[in-house]
């Protein structure tokens, strides 16, 4: 009985040595283990405290929260081990965003007869202001809200000279080009009045449709225009009577001649150029 006893004693004295150790070992397992504080790009590593809440936590560390700012955990309480604390800078601006959307075709048509193909379109451009408020996240936009919008169409005419396989060469919008208030005649080519036979302008071009005699000092030569009812020209030749805001606008022949004679005209300037 003296030796179970003893044994029993034996066992007990290992088992309770075996608690003591785990128990020493568990604690110093628990003393390695951290908690995180993730901000400015940063993780911070920290020993949890059991009774000092997150907030006193940040103030130890020198960290400052924006009022804005977002924190994934309850800074009221204690950070516990292996958690990890996110903090996430949060800046808000607000902006003044203008938005023009493309040109809207509403309208169109093509011209073969004047020099060049050319496309005469209407259409629509709109232009939209917002005011908004932007919120970051670590300098990430996170969102946007907009406070105030007003948009406001502009509705034009533009002209388009076009390639021999219709691509846009050039594109002039007629609202934001110099124009002028003439008065129209017309010519063409063999006119017993035109300049020489009327077969070759002044610059020595072949007169045909398209080509307009005016006063260079008004309009200089080697101008392209455009002519309200006309289409495409090219200030390519000049005349004795062609004086002041004159144009003398080149026709196919006498029967079209007679249908300009003397019509009020808007001339709109588009550049000048080598070429028509």
């Amino acid at each position: 009985m003296k030796i179970e006893i003893k044994k029993i004693i034996q066992l007990a004295s290992v088992a309770l040595g075996i608690l003591i150790l785990s128990g020493i070992l568990s604690s110093i397992n628990l003393s390695r283990i951290y908690a995180y504080i993730e901000v400015d790009g940063n993780t911070i590593t920290i020993p949890p405290y059991k009774n000092i809440s997150l907030n006193m936590t940040l103030q130890k560390n020198n960290i400052k929260l924006g009022k804005d700012d977002i924190i994934t955990k309850d800074i009221d309480k204690p950070l516990k081990p292996n958690q990890t604390a996110k903090i996430i800078r949060v800046t808000k601006e607000k902006k003044r965003i203008n938005e023009n959307a493309p040109f809207r075709k509403t309208w169109s048509r093509k011209y073969n007869s004047n020099l060049r193909k050319t496309e005469l379109q209407k259409g629509v451009e709109k232009n939209t202001v917002k005011h908004v408020l932007d919120t970051h996240h670590n300098g990430v936009l996170h969102h946007r809200e907009v406070l105030k919008e007003h948009s406001v169409g502009k509705e034009y005419y533009r002209l388009v000279l076009l390639t021999k396989d219709n691509k846009p060469e050039k594109i002039y919008d007629l609202s934001k080009m110099e124009r002028k208030k003439m008065v129209a005649t017309a010519y063409y080519p063999g006119d017993p009045l035109a300049w020489g036979d009327g077969t070759v302008t002044f610059l020595g071009q072949k007169m045909q449709r398209g080509i307009i005699a005016v006063d260079p000092k008004v309009i200089p030569l080697k101008t392209r225009l455009f002519v309200s009812g006309y289409g495409y020209g090219y200030a390519g030749d000049t005349g004795n009577l062609i004086k002041g805001n004159r144009v003398d606008l080149g026709v196919n022949n006498a029967q079209e001649e007679l249908s300009w004679m003397f019509r009020d005209v808007v001339v709109y300037i588009l550049e000048p150029s080598d070429t028509w």
